[in-house]
């Protein structure tokens, strides 16, 4: 979804770090096609921990709102829209990611997702990067990421 240094702004220099969610239940609503199946949307809210490079750790909250996407007209079978928020700070992350299922599309199936974040404080330019997620459960995920430059 989802850290904040994913989920933190520092200073303007590349910085890698990795990530760890834990997910709350997905709250679905909708679903249009033949079986129901595909433009359904939900919701997700749960915790994460950034590591950055220097081995210092972040904590915060993550919201994520997503959609299913029509089978065959899309690059990726779900779309996601996040704000990650760090403890104690009051402007959050924003990440957008597609995904994709590793392996035959259905509630266990892991996820496979890469996307964008920018982060914004007050009137400074707004830093960027790019995010990879594996979402391996229905409670977790897994991620890397980079700020550039």
């Amino acid at each position: 979804m989802l850290a904040a240094a994913l989920f933190c702004a520092s200073t303007a220099q590349a910085e890698n770090f990795t990530y760890e969610v834990t997910w709350g239940d997905v709250n679905m609503v909708g679903g249009i096609g033949a079986d129901g199946t595909w433009g359904r949307g939900g919701t997700v809210s749960g915790t994460y921990v950034t590591t950055l490079a220097d081995g210092s750790a972040i904590n915060g909250a993550i919201t994520c709102v997503g959609l299913d996407q029509a089978p065959s007209e899309s690059v990726f079978a779900l779309t996601l829209a996040c704000d990650a928020t760090r403890e104690g700070a009051s402007e959050a992350t924003a990440i957008a990611y597609g995904c994709n299922y590793l392996g035959e599309p259905g509630p266990d199936t892991g996820l496979g997702c890469v996307g964008g974040i920018r982060y914004a404080e007050g009137d400074a330019d707004p830093r960027l990067g790019s995010v990879t997620m594996h979402w391996y459960s229905s409670s977790g995920a897994r991620g890397t990421g980079q700020w550039y430059e």
